[in-house]
């Protein structure tokens, strides 16, 4: 049989997950079942973290708080079986919303036959790290990634107009068919000093 290699990779940020389910072993790392906060809705989503991460994101939910705290400790102390299950679901009546946090997420991926390759398809994340965001932080790292986006799609338009491409096709390559797009790009590249 050959050996797997697994790390992580691909660090992304989220500002928002839901937590259903807490898996207890006898590692130092948890699995969450839940979900992740996406651009088109809630997505389901299994996270694997450490305890101190979890303890960072509990501290954060001020309203329950007590209540997941409380579950995890009464898990800990009566734990017969490993694996053991926490289902705030069940508990609480829906998952626990942690959205006052910047989650570090990284993709798990292995080695096959020399390559790297990822095996989670997005539904499986590694949070390194939680940090305390306010809304209004949330918020402005929401506008700021989608400037940096407008940029590049800019840049890449001008990129291809470089390369001799009509103006259509240079818009259509860079994904600025849209007349409103094109001209927010337009301003978020003038914005970033790069206007001649």
């Amino acid at each position: 049989m050959k050996k797997l290699s697994l790390h992580t990779t691909q660090v992304q940020e989220a500002t928002a997950i839901k937590v259903g389910q807490i898996i207890l072993d006898d590692s130092h790392y948890l699995t969450c079942w839940g979900y992740l906060e996406t651009e088109t809705g809630w997505r389901k989503c299994d996270f694997v973290t450490s305890y101190d991460v979890l303890n960072t994101m509990i501290r954060a939910i001020e309203d329950k708080s007590e209540a997941v705290q409380m579950a995890i400790v009464q898990k800990l102390e009566t734990m017969q079986q490993v694996p053991e299950i926490i289902d705030f679901e069940a508990q609480l009546g829906e998952p626990v919303l942690f959205d006052n946090l910047l989650f570090h997420l990284a993709r798990p991926e292995f080695v096959q036959e020399e390559e790297w390759m990822e095996y989670a398809n997005n539904s499986c994340y590694f949070i390194r790290k939680a940090e305390h965001c306010s809304k209004t932080e949330a918020y402005n790292r929401s506008v700021d990634k989608c400037m940096h986006a407008l940029v590049k799609n800019y840049e890449l338009y001008l990129g291809y107009l470089e390369l001799e491409f009509d103006e259509p096709s240079a818009r259509q390559q860079a994904d600025l068919e849209d007349d409103m797009k094109y001209s927010l790009a337009y301003y978020a590249w003038k914005q970033g000093g790069n206007a001649h």
